[in-house]
């Protein structure tokens, strides 16, 4: 078979949506002669006929049905190609890391990135869920892009605000602790075991941050945590906005020490998008980091 054309393709679909061969001649600005030839050289590479012409409009074949959407296809991929690389030509990039601690509100995160597909639907999102050492460390390293984090990073840093993370001591309603009603002393904490959201080994900087029980289980991820509590396992700090939920429907209780780290009230603590100083963003980062600080 010879080498088929893009312009073959674009006659062949110009030709379904119009519904004849004179209107496509129209359509694309041809003389009907050429839109014919056109096809007929198709269809002598493709080695049968696409349409059928016996009666007054051409009708497609069954092999005609079968291959329009692929020639469709074909249209779009290369109308894809020519928007990313005009993008990448002026600077967009092709992809983007970001690393988000897991504690991060799930709507803040699916709100912008749902804005950012339509305003940038060639750029490749990556996403990183870290704990906050691991996502601090990913963007300290160039791994990611951008990190969505806790507000206690270093200077080497540039970051914006985009919103609170509150922190608030849970466990499950068959956990003693669920059972106690009302304040309690904070010393009560130390004699159950504690869930944590703990690094890997290599990238634990041996801070550990609320952590009050002698005894306590590390985990490296939200999720493992979150089901670790609903199985009454132990007791932990979970972010406000994710047990919400849970609270009305009594499947975790909030816990209310009387103190916490010397303060009366929980921790809560400013979410920020940040970047490293002598990273250079291009169009779609830059549009992320302004979506992520409107958010405030």
């Amino acid at each position: 078979m010879d080498a088929l054309t893009l312009d073959q393709f674009l006659v062949f679909v110009t030709i379904v949506q119009e519904g004849s061969f004179a209107a496509a001649a129209r359509r694309m600005n041809r003389a009907q002669s050429a839109i014919t030839y056109t096809i007929q050289k198709l269809e002598e590479q493709s080695g049968f006929a696409l349409f059928d012409r016996s009666a007054y409009r051409p009708v497609l074949t069954e092999a005609g049905k079968t291959l329009l959407p692929r020639a469709r296809r074909i249209l779009d991929d290369v109308a894809d190609w020519r928007h990313q690389a005009q993008g990448i030509s002026k600077g967009l990039e092709a992809q983007l890391t970001l690393a988000i601690v897991s504690y991060a509100p799930a709507t803040l995160l699916s709100h912008v990135l749902g804005e950012f597909t339509r305003a940038f639907p060639f750029v490749e999102i990556r996403i990183l869920t870290e704990t906050f050492d691991a996502a601090a460390k990913a963007l300290r390293d160039g791994t990611a892009d951008l990190g969505l984090l806790a507000e206690r990073q270093p200077d080497e840093f540039e970051r914006r605000v985009c919103g609170r993370i509150d922190l608030v001591p849970v466990a499950a309603p068959t956990h003693p602790l669920g059972k106690i009603d009302g304040p309690f002393s904070a010393t009560i904490l130390r004699d159950y075991t504690q869930l944590v959201i703990s690094p890997a080994p290599q990238v634990d900087s041996g801070r550990d941050y609320g952590v009050h029980a002698a005894n306590r289980w590390r985990v490296n991820d939200l999720q493992t945590k979150y089901d670790l509590l609903l199985a009454g396992v132990g007791w932990g700090s979970m972010p406000r906005s994710r047990v919400e939920g849970d609270f009305a429907a009594r499947r975790l209780i909030e816990l209310r020490p009387e103190s916490w780290e010397g303060s009366d009230v929980m921790p809560s603590f400013p979410l920020v998008i940040a970047y490293r100083k002598e990273k250079a963003l291009g169009p779609a980062g830059a549009w992320l980091i302004e979506k992520f600080a409107s958010h405030r």
